[in-house]
């Protein structure tokens, strides 16, 4: 395999290799690994971090990772064992937690003194970055690819100023491509400048999920809401609704990070379990698999703000690969793909509860088989080579000049 790669691509991260949740930063790493020697750039952290123990306890990690040492033990609770594919290298950067004028400068110096073996490369140099805070790097490279899967500047605690300021020298000479996953993301792109954007909603892991899809007699009367359990994402409130709604006719499921930034969600979690909720923890893909293909309804409970605004949620790909329902609140990307998924429902937040109340009992397996095809052209495998035919592409333009 290694005779085919033609590149050495350097991949920005925003979050960490071993992170609870597979994002696309980790699938497009794997998929690009197959034409490219890859190196991962765990995250610069663009959230500044607050006082308190999740991110003291995260901010040690990362400097034991840095120097070599075993620091990552004191996030091992919040990590998953992320096998990494053949000719990906991890890179934990030592740069403060703060992009403004007084660390840029030492902060450029320490990444590029951690990337320094791409830098170097005597191989076609490919930048491909999930943050615009690149402290410069794509000069270095003979093709730069910014994709953007969310409005960053949106969540709390980001820095929306250094992420302006780097979508700006980003799109600066027109020479990056931008890859957005949602018309919001796209028209932002588009309006912060970059000349080139390409249109790729999000897909999911649908082979995992499909393989542990259960027949409706194996599935219990259960609604389930896996990803990062975080305020500003998910309505608490509509959450507590459906468990409320449940009690004593099915159960609420809910998988995943209790996530830093955007507020506490211990507190609603609490609550949530008083209503009889069951807090699955963070789960293996493979584990959380497993426990989609054995229920039959699939949430995405998010608060409507300008941040989940762009975002394009991979979950619905998950849930519907497994054979559930998926029952969303009116966010613009699901709104788009329910017009052509009649598995797919989007409704005001009212009327949520008494529609998962209908569904958790309703199935059957013409309707699971139905759901499971509906999702099988939406994902990785597909997407991949999409991806790769992308790079090569780029590539051979890039370097015939």
């Amino acid at each position: 395999m290694g005779a085919t790669r033609r590149a050495n691509a350097l991949i920005l991260g925003t979050a960490e290799w071993e992170a609870p949740i597979a994002t696309n930063q980790h699938y497009v790493t794997r998929e690009l690994a197959r034409i490219a020697f890859v190196y991962f750039v765990e995250t610069l952290g663009l959230r500044r971090p607050q006082f308190t123990r999740a991110d003291m306890t995260r901010m040690a990690a990362r400097i034991g990772k840095s120097v070599g040492a075993h620091g990552a033990r004191a996030l091992q609770q919040r990590r998953v064992q992320r096998q990494k594919p053949d000719g990906v290298s991890v890179i934990s950067p030592l740069v403060l937690p703060v992009h403004r004028a007084a660390t840029r400068l030492v902060n450029r110096a320490m990444l590029r003194w951690a990337t320094a073996r791409w830098i170097s490369s005597d191989r076609p140099r490919v930048l491909w970055t999930f943050t615009p805070v690149t402290y410069g790097l794509e000069a270095y490279a003979d093709v730069a690819v910014y994709h953007c899967v969310d409005l960053l500047a949106q969540f709390p605690g980001v820095d929306a100023k250094a992420i302006a300021v780097g979508e700006r020298n980003l799109s600066r000479g027109g020479g990056c491509l931008a890859i957005a996953t949602s018309d919001a993301v796209r028209d932002h792109l588009v309006a912060a400048g970059f000349s080139q954007v390409i249109l790729l909603p999000n897909v999911a892991d649908v082979s995992l999920f499909g393989a542990t899809s259960r027949p409706a007699g194996d599935r219990r009367p259960a609604a389930l809401f896996s990803g990062n359990l975080s305020p500003h994402k998910v309505d608490d409130a509509l959450l507590e609704s459906i468990a409320a709604a449940l009690r004593g006719r099915g159960e609420l499921l809910l998988a995943g990070p209790i996530a830093a930034g955007g507020g506490d969600f211990a507190p609603a979690l609490r609550r949530l379990e008083r209503l009889g909720a069951v807090y699955l923890g963070v789960l293996s893909p493979l584990d959380l698999a497993e426990v989609a293909g054995r229920c039959t309804v699939g949430l995405i409970p998010y608060a409507l703000n300008e941040y989940t605004r762009g975002v394009s949620p991979l979950k619905c790909f998950e849930y519907l690969a497994a054979g559930l329902g998926v029952v969303s609140t009116r966010l613009p990307e699901v709104q788009r793909l329910a017009r052509t998924n009649p598995h797919v429902l989007v409704l005001d937040k009212g009327e949520i509860p008494d529609q998962v109340l209908t569904m958790v009992g309703a199935v059957d397996d013409a309707t699971i088989d139905s759901r499971v095809r509906s999702a099988l052209r939406n994902g990785w495998e597909e997407r991949g080579q999409v991806l790769r035919e992308l790079l090569d592409t780029q590539l051979t333009i890039r370097l015939q000049r």
